[in-house]
């Protein structure tokens, strides 16, 4: 298989594509550059990111698709961050397509049994590459509308993104407004650590950051309110806070 250059594709897509916004997630700059030019030449709004944890800090459900390698760099491959979307029924609905270098057999089954949609390997035919991609969005074009209760979900906890809601075992706990722009970050983006100035502009967006321990203090009391889930809510010496899997 060939990959082919921006200059042989002709597109062939009657669709308006203009609503619809796709998500590549690659470190492989030629890669994304190709896919992107393409992908934008079809009528499709594009957006990079190299790695899994900032996609998963990017406002996933706002995407049509997401396309993304299985071997990325960081903690979270492509494998864990499908598990992570269909995890989150903000991102359960959104199709995936893996394009990646992992060509094995074994390979191709764990990646279409984690919930792919589709699976091309590297290197690619872009026709092949486009056509699938129409496909998978005509696929989900027709299905129900999302559910209007946007919610994040892990064990007993369930954070309701459009109410600002907390309950915890059946119980709705009360939070302020920063304490749950907080809490959805770190949920968002289990087992990964944010810096202080990573957390204070999620949740003091258009602030300055005069103070540090506002950031200590307002996670203190979230701690107190989460529980036993409190535990799960680590600070690491000199790298940050995390919301960690134990």
């Amino acid at each position: 298989m060939h990959i082919y250059y921006p200059s042989h594709l002709t597109s062939v897509s009657n669709l308006d594509n203009s609503s619809q916004t796709i998500l590549l997630i690659d470190n492989d700059n030629d890669i994304t550059s190709l896919l992107k030019a393409n992908l934008q030449s079809e009528g499709y709004e594009i957006d990079v990111c190299a790695c899994a944890e900032d996609a998963l800090i990017s406002h996933l459900e706002k995407y049509s698709l997401v396309i993304a390698e299985v071997s990325l760099p960081g903690e979270i491959d492509g494998l864990e961050l499908i598990d992570r979307m269909k995890d989150d029924r903000l991102t359960a609905t959104i199709p995936v397509m893996f394009c990646t270098v992992r060509d094995r057999e074994s390979d191709i089954i764990a990646g279409l049994n984690s919930g792919a949609d589709d699976y091309i390997v590297k290197p690619f035919s872009l026709r092949e590459m486009m056509a699938r991609v129409r496909s998978v969005l005509r696929r989900h074009r027709n299905l129900a509308p999302r559910a209007t209760a946007r919610t994040i979900e892990y064990r007993t906890l369930i954070l309701n993104v459009d109410s600002h809601s907390l309950i915890i075992d059946g119980e709705t706990i009360s939070l302020s407004p920063t304490e749950f722009n907080i809490l959805i970050l770190l949920l968002r983006s289990r087992n990964r650590l944010f810096t202080r100035e990573e957390i204070f502009e999620a949740a003091w967006p258009g602030e300055e950051m005069n103070n540090p321990r506002l950031v200590d203090v307002n996670i203190s009391r979230l701690r107190k309110k989460l529980a036993g889930y409190g535990q799960n809510v680590v600070n690491r010496s000199g790298l940050g806070y995390g919301f960690m899997d134990l």
